[in-house]
């Protein structure tokens, strides 16, 4: 989906919006939390992956790090510029980079955040896919950080739209039903194929 936002006033407006219909979604939902994401909390900070497909439900994970404050890599596009006005409402931070532009410097933002105590999250085959298969970007920052790298999943969603995009994003309709569910830590060493697995098999375990 491509947004073209002309002015500030365009994108403070269109960001406003989408907040408000998060909320509203939020308020009205029935949400079950499905894993050991609040015990890796209460010890630290951690580094969550998650789908591009499943980005909605980045402000359910923000709620549990409030202890540290949750950022994440944004793409420096216009749509991304959208996201990151979204985000900030939910109090959500934002490094600026992808894998495709200004990567590097987005990822060493990500690690300087994560020395100061913030958890940090990727959707690992962002920005353009393919779909559900990894990157190396998410293992190699849980590497530069010594973050624990939990896989986490948006399932079970109902009623919900689904998008033509390359993500085929889900959009939680008000007073859906779904499931956030965490995987456990991997391996310090593990590898985009392992973190691909284990996103994979939380849906997996959903069907």
């Amino acid at each position: 989906m491509r947004l073209r936002l002309q002015s500030p006033f365009t994108l403070a407006l269109a960001a406003w919006t989408l907040a408000a219909y998060g909320r509203l979604v939020f308020a009205t939902a029935r949400v079950r939390v499905v894993g050991p994401i609040p015990s890796a909390l209460r010890q630290g900070p951690v580094l969550l992956a998650l789908w591009h497909q499943h980005i909605f439900a980045v402000p359910l994970l923000a709620k549990p790090n409030r202890p540290h404050p949750l950022v994440g890599l944004m793409s420096p596009s216009a749509d991304g510029r959208l996201t990151r006005q979204v985000a900030k409402r939910y109090g959500i931070g934002a490094a600026v980079g992808s894998s495709s532009r200004q990567g590097v410097a987005g990822a060493r933002e990500l690690v300087r955040l994560a020395k100061q105590g913030h958890s940090l999250f990727l959707t690992p085959d962002g920005p353009r896919g393919p779909a559900r298969v990894a990157k190396n970007g998410a293992t190699e920052l849980a590497r530069l950080t010594g973050l624990p790298l939990i896989p986490c999943a948006l399932t079970a969603v109902h009623p919900k739209l689904t998008f033509r995009s390359w993500d085929t994003f889900w959009l939680p309709l008000p007073f859906a039903r779904f499931t956030l569910r965490y995987g456990p830590a991997l391996p310090p060493k593990a590898g985009a194929a392992q973190l691909s697995a284990a996103l994979n098999a939380l849906l997996d375990s959903a069907a």
